[in-house]
C-alpha cells in the first residue's frame, strides 16, 4: 500500500600516535554490511509485518600525508571508500529502489585522524532516479567521528538534524546521540577499543501521492558498539534501533513499529 512504499522510502554508512589518542591510521580494509528492518503495521483490526534486507562489501583506503610514520591530531589524512556490491531485497508488497546502479561508486575526501570529515566527492551523479545524495553522504560518514582527544572513559554528545525533499517527500530527522569509550576487547585476536553510543530520534514527513497528502510522525531509541583498533583500524559495530511512528492516510491512522538491526564486519 502507499503508506508501506512511504516508509520504505525513508530508509532510503601501526599502534596509537604518541599522544595515546583513539584514532585512525593509514590502512586499506574491507568491510561486509547486513541490515534488517522489520516493519509492522495495523490496519483495519489486522496486522501485517516483514522484513527490509539491505547487503554491501564495502573497501575503506586512508592514505598518510607525505608517508609519515606518526601522526597528531591536526594532520589532515586522504580517504577513499568504494562500494563494491550492493543488494536490497523484501518479503514485503513495496516498491524498493534499483539500488544496483550504485555498485562501484566512489567517495574520496580529506579526514582528521579522529575521522572527522572535512572535505568530500564522488564520482557519480544522480541521473537515473536513486536518491545518490545521501548514499554519497553515508559512505563519506563511514567512520565513526570521534573527539580529537578521545581515550578510556571519554564521553560527548552530538546533536544532528536533516532535512531531506525527494520525489515528492519532504523529511525532517533529528538525533541526540551520546557515546563514551567503557574499556577495551578483543576483536579477531585484535586488541581494540570499544565506543558505546545511545541515541533518540524524532522524525515528521509529508509526501504527495495520487492527490492526496500522507504524513508521519514517529520517535525511536537505540544504541550501537563500535570497535577501533589500538592500532588505528575499525574493526566492525553493531547497531539496533526500534522507531515507533503514526502514518495519516485518506482519512486512517497506520500505528507501525519498525525496529532495525545493522552489523559491520571486517573482512580479514
Amino acid at each position: 500500500m502507499n503508506a508501506v512504499r512511504f516508509s520504505a522510502m525513508l530508509l532510503v554508512a601501526g599502534s596509537l600516535p604518541a599522544l595515546g589518542q583513539i584514532h585512525y591510521t593509514p590502512s586499506v580494509q574491507r568491510y561486509r554490511l547486513h541490515s534488517t528492518v522489520e516493519r509492522t503495521q495495523e490496519q483495519n483490526g489486522q496486522k501485517t509485518s516483514g522484513v527490509i534486507t539491505n547487503e554491501q562489501l564495502v573497501t575503506v583506503s586512508i592514505l598518510a600525508p607525505n608517508a609519515k610514520k606518526e601522526l597528531t591530531d591536526k594532520d589532515s589524512l586522504k580517504f577513499l571508500v568504494s562500494l563494491d556490491s550492493v543488494s536490497m531485497s523484501s518479503n514485503l508488497t513495496v516498491q524498493l529502489p534499483d539500488v544496483s546502479v550504485l555498485r562501484g561508486t566512489k567517495v574520496s575526501g580529506v579526514m582528521l585522524p579522529s575521522g572527522r570529515v572535512l572535505t568530500f566527492k564522488a564520482d557519480t551523479t544522480a541521473a537515473d532516479g536513486v536518491d545518490r545524495e545521501s548514499i554519497v553522504s553515508s559512505m563519506a560518514h563511514f567512520l565513526l567521528t570521534l573527539p580529537a582527544k578521545a581515550g578510556a572513559g571519554a564521553t560527548w554528545t552530538d546533536t544532528a538534524t536533516s532535512n531531506v525533499s525527494s520525489s515528492g517527500t519532504t523529511a525532517k530527522t533529528s538525533t541526540i546521540t551520546v557515546s563514551k569509550v567503557i574499556g577495551d576487547t578483543t576483536v579477531a585476536g585484535q586488541p581494540a577499543w570499544r565506543v558505546h553510543r545511545d541515541f533518540t530520534m524524532t522524525v515528521s514527513a509529508t509526501q504527495e501521492q495520487s492527490n492526496q497528502q500522507i504524513t508521519m510522525e514517529g520517535t525511536g531509541t537505540g544504541e550501537a558498539m563500535y570497535y577501533i583498533g589500538t592500532n588505528g583500524v575499525y574493526l566492525g559495530s553493531t547497531a539496533t534501533q526500534t522507531m515507533k511512528e503514526s502514518v495519516k492516510a485518506a482519512g486512517m491512522v497506520i500505528p507501525v513499529t519498525q525496529t532495525a538491526t545493522s552489523t559491520v564486519t571486517i573482512i580479514k
